[in-house]
């Protein structure tokens, strides 16, 4: 197969899966979302069954994983990453304190050395 056509096909194949994942976030609720990914997860493994194959791994990993993240948010008591105030892109924890403020010396220029 051609290198285009192969880009072309995995183009393809994404935005299948993108639509399904949209598809099922926004039809399917919440807690019925994992326990189907659970049941495909469980149906990929008998693979040998006529419909039954290895594409329901990787489809039942997705699906789960819709949930796994806002549940274990929920677990833990916060609904979005904590992160600092002063710095707004760094965590609230790794942010260093201000060094102290220290007065100048009168009559001595800081800035020359």
């Amino acid at each position: 197969m051609p290198g285009g056509l192969r880009q072309f096909y995995r183009k393809q194949v994404r935005r299948r899966i993108l639509r399904v994942l949209i598809w099922v976030r926004l039809h399917v609720p919440p807690g019925l979302r994992l326990v189907l990914g659970i049941l495909l997860m469980i149906g990929g493994v008998f693979s040998i069954l006529p419909f039954l194959g290895l594409w329901m791994l990787p489809a039942g990993f997705y699906i789960a994983a819709l949930d796994v993240v806002p549940l274990w948010r929920r677990l833990r008591g916060r609904r979005r990453p904590v992160t600092s105030t002063a710095n707004p892109s760094s965590p609230a924890g790794l942010s260093r304190p201000a060094p102290p403020c220290v007065p100048p010396v009168p009559g001595r220029n800081p800035h020359k050395v």
